[in-house]
């Protein structure tokens, strides 16, 4: 039996049907969930307070289509945005409709993420120590110390100091 509840997101099409500017996000980009989440933390004492996450329809532009998507076709971001997500993240996100005042995002595409659904799902969240033990054959990357983006900025930064060859 197949689920069409609208409130269910039973497959990836419910997603893509449901992302803003579905037809452009499809073309330009890829349909995603945007999760809106609060964490407050006290120091005195401390402590860790999560609100409920948010979920909403969203869309990430590949690169090459933000330029003419928000800034020439519809003047919602200028040059200087531009230039600054280009080099700081990778691309836009946005959460509503582009002609309707959208929430746009610069967002990084990290490239340490892992797709857990599938791999075994016996695995928790992150690295516990029981990983690397319980099954050989689920091949489960364990990041070392700095992610690839970390790494990357590194590099980056590096690269801009004089004498360092």
């Amino acid at each position: 039996a197949i689920n069409t509840s609208p409130k269910d997101l039973a497959s990836r099409d419910a997603v893509d049907q449901a992302a803003p500017n579905s037809r452009l996000c499809a073309e330009m980009g890829a349909s995603a969930m945007a999760f809106d989440q609060r964490v407050f933390v006290s120091f005195n004492p401390f402590n860790v307070y999560v609100a409920q996450a948010d979920v909403k329809p969203a869309c990430v532009l590949r690169p090459a289509n933000v330029v003419p998507i928000l800034k020439d076709r519809r003047g919602l971001i200028n040059d200087q945005e531009v230039r600054s997500c280009k080099n700081n993240m990778n691309t836009w996100a946005f959460v509503g409709d582009l002609d309707d005042t959208p929430q746009l995002s610069c967002v990084y595409k990290s490239e340490d993420a892992q797709n857990e659904f599938l791999s075994n799902p016996k695995f928790g969240i992150g690295e516990d120590y029981l990983d690397d033990d319980r099954d050989k054959e689920a091949k489960k990357r364990i990041k070392d110390h700095m992610t690839n983006g970390q790494k990357a900025q590194m590099r980056k930064q590096a690269n801009a100091i004089p004498g360092l060859d």
